[in-house]
């Protein structure tokens, strides 16, 4: 009984010692620091309730227009078509277009489009004028952080 003792209190050491000295080192316990350290520069959130409701509303509301502008540039520069989701997608910034004749105002997006199973082709801008009409024209789509 003694040895039996023994034997499983050796087993369930050896285990514990390599749940603490081989995971750590495999980045399988909490935050992958392997990933921290690829991470491309994107403030993305899939915690909605952080948002403020006006930005959320945007990139619902402008979520198939961003989805046409990142097929239309990537088809045009030759390469796989990515998936755009709106958990990659925020609200950069809000401008009024100073120089229109109507109330214009340029929407700027962040977002991080992927490919297959989320792998992140970079990190590409999109920006769109909304005219006083609802009229929705794209501006401008540029890529400005290239996945490595």
């Amino acid at each position: 009984m003694n040895r039996i003792l023994h034997i499983k209190l050796r087993t369930i050491l050896g285990i514990a010692c390599l749940v603490i000295c081989v995971l750590p080192t495999t980045k399988n316990i909490g935050k992958s620091q392997a990933a921290e350290d690829n991470a491309l520069a994107f403030p993305y959130t899939s915690d909605w309730t952080s948002l403020p409701l006006s930005d959320m509303a945007l990139v619902n509301s402008y979520l198939s227009h961003i989805q046409e502008a990142c097929r239309a540039y990537y088809s045009g520069q030759g390469e796989e078509v990515p998936t755009v989701s709106w958990y990659y997608v925020t609200l950069k910034e809000l401008q009024s277009d100073p120089q229109a004749l109507n109330p214009t105002v340029h929407i700027t997006f962040t977002l991080m489009p992927y490919v297959d199973a989320h792998n992140p082709v970079g990190v590409d801008e999109v920006t769109f004028a909304a005219s006083h009409t609802g009229q929705i024209t794209l501006m401008e789509y540029k890529r400005i952080e290239a996945a490595v």
